[in-house]
């Protein structure tokens, strides 16, 4: 921002004994309210607050777009998660002893515990694929909501920044404005009954800027989302889960013996 020198401020001073001096503002009906120099106030500050508000767009941009595509992801994954799990909770982990017995051609004679051990790896290599599979997709789960979160709070905090800028423009254009109107009242011949018309042409800040102040610290600002898909209704680990999905948003995929050996290894 440009600093409120002293020349400025003499400049302002003597702009506003001049329009005192031509009534400005003007009280008689069907005369203007305002005076040029507040008009010329406010336009400088609308056109500070569009850069700064493009400035704005054009830093988060990128960052929506890829939030956007995570909140598209996350429920895909999730869905191919419970299809995992669901396929294996369909397999035992651990075969009974009728299965472990169960002899194929040329096993007649052997032995009942390596019939056993034969079984429980046939049945392993048929599970260990689903359980590789769910460990992997929880894992890019978990990191596509940890990015999702990340993008948020970044966001979030450029819009703070981009807030607190437009309110240092609105607090020096105020200055200004101030200045302007102390010594327009005293060179007035009707000072004292001005004020109406010259708050009418106070600079305004912009309603995003109060929207990125008073959101709340969790939500990320003006993304796709506000809430990290799936992580709401997440079950401890290690609880049961079931294969479809609730309608309040998907689940988080528990870890429970997600790589885990089994007691046959």
């Amino acid at each position: 921002m440009p600093p409120y020198g002293w020349i400025a401020r003499l400049g302002d001073w003597w702009q506003a004994r001049a329009d005192g001096r031509a009534g400005l503002p003007s009280l008689a009906p069907g005369r203007p309210s305002g005076t040029p120099t507040l008009e010329e106030y406010h336009q400088d500050f609308l056109a500070r607050v569009h850069r700064e508000r493009l400035r704005l767009d054009l830093e988060v941009s990128p960052m929506h777009q890829s939030r956007a595509a995570l909140a598209m992801r996350i429920p895909e994954t999730e869905q191919a998660l419970d299809r995992v799990r669901a396929r294996l909770d369909a397999i035992p982990v651990l075969l009974d002893d009728d299965q472990l017995a169960v002899r194929r051609g040329g096993e007649t004679d052997t032995p009942d515990d390596v019939v056993a051990a034969r079984r429980a790896r046939e049945h392993e290599a048929i599970r260990r694929p689903l359980v590789d599979e769910a460990a992997r997709l929880h894992a890019q789960l978990t990191q596509m909501r940890v990015e999702y979160a990340r993008l948020g709070s970044t966001i979030r905090a450029c819009e703070l920044v981009g807030a607190t800028r437009v309110r240092r423009l609105h607090a020096q254009i105020m200055r200004r404005v101030s200045a302007y109107e102390r010594h327009l009242v005293r060179r007035h011949p009707a000072g004292d009954r001005i004020g109406p018309a010259l708050s009418a042409q106070h600079p305004v800040v912009p309603g995003w800027v109060t929207a990125a102040e008073m959101g709340d610290p969790g939500d990320p600002g003006t993304g796709p989302t506000t809430t990290v898909p799936g992580a709401a209704s997440a079950p401890p680990a290690g609880a049961p889960h079931a294969s479809t999905t609730p309608t309040t948003g998907p689940t988080t995929p528990a870890v429970r013996d997600l790589g885990a050996p089994t007691p046959q290894e």
